[in-house]
């Protein structure tokens, strides 16, 4: 039974109905005079279909998508991948000294006359991705990207040709050459087969920075740095998308 209803302005339960309005009932309070619509608060989802939907975003389909097939709200599916990305998963943490890859790829954001650049960082020993940095392709989005790799201890930069290198990168400690970016290549492949969002020549954009940051952490933390998956909702990835 569901608790009686109380005025939302004056919090008087004395209320009685008023007709109805888009097939809701409608309530009058007898104290102040005030008709109001009373909303019930809206039931909780269960953790299955959560676990459901990070599963299947983290596997290719669009929030839209998403939703549609959860029966839900791609507003939702957001809050649900968002809550997930947040507590669980993370950038890699500094392991000594290592050597890196560094390129960047493109995205939309907002409109395709809007171009984000991500520029991305790859371990060579381990394949893992170990850092981003969304932006524009200029040297002030590299620098702040480099100013994090500096706790890695970095050996040696493997990068392609672009002038902004070359200019960001002491002698020493730059290959500058696509023979040696293959493997982030390889990444970024793998990121754009994943995300629905990245795949060129789609009518995919994203609305914010923030959620382009959160869905490569997702992608990374699935697919590419294969962490150990948590018991964040109790369930299996494979169980939660059967």
């Amino acid at each position: 039974m569901l608790p009686s209803p109380y005025c939302p302005r004056c919090h008087s339960i004395r209320v009685v109905k008023s007709g109805h309005h888009h097939g809701k009932q409608r309530w009058l309070c007898r104290r102040c005079r005030y008709q109001f619509t009373r909303v019930d608060p809206p039931a909780e989802t269960d953790d299955q279909t959560k676990r459901a939907a990070v599963s299947l975003y983290g596997h290719g389909l669009s929030l839209r998508c998403v939703g549609r097939l959860l029966a839900t709200s791609a507003h939702s599916v957001i809050r649900w991948v968002t809550e997930y990305v947040e507590t669980w998963c993370f950038k890699p943490v500094p392991e000594g000294a290592v050597v890196i890859e560094v390129d960047e790829m493109w995205h939309y954001l907002g409109a395709k006359a809007n171009k984000l650049w991500i520029w991305t960082a790859l371990d060579r020993a381990t394949g893992r991705l170990i850092d981003w940095e969304c932006g524009g392709r200029d040297q002030m989005t590299f620098e702040r990207l480099l100013a994090r790799l500096r706790r890695w201890k970095v050996r040696l930069v493997c990068t392609d040709e672009y002038g902004v290198y070359e200019q960001s990168l002491s002698a020493g400690r730059h290959y500058a050459g696509k023979d040696h970016t293959v493997a982030l290549e390889r990444t970024h492949s793998r990121l754009r087969h994943w995300l629905a969002r990245f795949r060129r020549r789609t009518c995919v954009v994203s609305r914010s920075r923030e959620m382009v940051d959160r869905s490569i952490v997702l992608i990374a933390h699935l697919h590419i740095n294969q962490e150990v998956e948590p018991s964040f909702f109790h369930l299996p990835l494979a169980q939660a998308a059967a």
